[in-house]
């Protein structure tokens, strides 16, 4: 009994330490999973296999992590300038406010609303404007904030690479010494195991493909529109086809949105057709680059992204849908058991 409780201890102790890396330790185990068939095949072409897991963890640094790092930081930084005239301009946040209540659309809802309710046309002017001054100020507290977690955002980065590479290196004893204590039988665990790397293929390498285009996309009809602040607009289109469910549309949307609020009609109709393209993507290329692997519902990826991003931060966004993916895994698992039991 003593045994037990100072091991208990020990475990306590060891993850109450670890807690702050943990996440990024885990993003790590995630990209050795996708990089692992392509380990096999540089190992099948007797490349040693300290030397592969190195060529591909620099080669994910390189084409993945460093440039995802950056372009995070890149909109928070962009965002965070383009927001900022809401703290020095006085209320009302500059012209384009007024501008957008102004626009024939939002007018014509503006006072559907006054005829129909008691409330005065001024008053909802005045209600919108404030609504979008102070979501304007939310955002720009928000965008600061993660300018300030540079330090730790490198730190995190540090970690997950030096992850990817021992996990790479070290899988295998792993995950045998993962068969040897898991609660499951043998046949369970390699199930559990096949349905970890569908669903990281899923979350991790589809998104990356679709975003990557549908980016590309978005950013050539801002070119031919002569849009402002392509790369941005690039970027968050690129961050925002990672949420299940909703996608890059909020992005696309409205950007095409903002050019019908200048009066440039021609240019919003070209986006706007654009939006549409992008959105259509997503459903073509993710099937695509899965060819039957293992996918989430919709709702459940969108739910467990959210609280994931909530709960553990930006790489709560992969991690969580594939929690969600192996808590309905184990649940299937056990469901089948006992059914299996009830039908002897």
């Amino acid at each position: 009994m003593p045994r037990k409780i100072f091991a208990a201890i020990v475990v306590v102790v060891f993850l109450y330490v670890t807690s702050p890396l943990i996440t990024p330790v885990a993003m790590g185990a995630v990209l050795a999973v996708l990089l692992f068939p392509l380990l096999i095949r540089m190992e099948a072409r007797k490349v040693p296999s300290s030397l592969a897991s190195g060529v591909l963890t620099i080669g994910m640094t390189m084409i993945f992590l460093l440039p995802t790092t950056l372009l995070l930081f890149f909109i928070a930084k962009s965002g965070f300038q383009q927001l900022q005239t809401f703290k020095e301009a006085p209320k009302g946040g500059g012209g384009w406010i007024q501008a957008f209540l102004d626009t024939p659309a939002i007018h014509t809802v503006f006072e559907w609303i006054a005829n129909r309710f008691p409330v005065g046309m001024q008053e909802l002017l005045d209600a919108a404007q404030d609504l979008v001054y102070s979501i304007g100020l939310k955002l720009t507290d928000l965008l600061g904030g993660v300018m300030t977690l540079l330090p730790g955002a490198v730190m995190a980065l540090a970690v997950m690479i030096v992850s990817t590479y021992f996990f790479l290196v070290d899988g295998r004893k792993l995950m045998q010494f993962l068969r040897r204590i898991s609660i499951f039988t043998p046949p369970q665990t390699e199930q559990l195991a096949r349905t970890m790397g569908g669903v990281c293929r899923s979350v991790i390498l589809a998104s990356l493909v679709s975003g990557a285009v549908q980016a590309v996309v978005e950013m050539i009809s801002c070119l031919m529109t002569s849009t402002p602040n392509v790369m941005l607009i690039g970027g968050l289109v690129f961050m925002g086809s990672f949420i299940p469910l909703i996608g890059s549309a909020p992005i696309t949307l409205g950007v095409a949105l903002q050019q019908l609020i200048a009066g440039r009609t021609n240019a919003a109709f070209i986006l706007f057709i654009t939006a549409i393209i992008v959105a259509s993507l997503d459903n073509f290329l993710r099937p695509l680059v899965l060819r039957g692997a293992a996918n989430l519902h919709p709702l459940l990826a969108f739910v467990a992204a959210f609280g994931g991003l909530q709960t553990l931060g930006v790489l709560g966004i992969f991690l969580g849908p594939i929690v969600a993916a192996m808590f309905i895994a184990i649940v299937q698992l056990i469901v089948d058991e006992v059914s299996a039991r009830r039908a002897r």
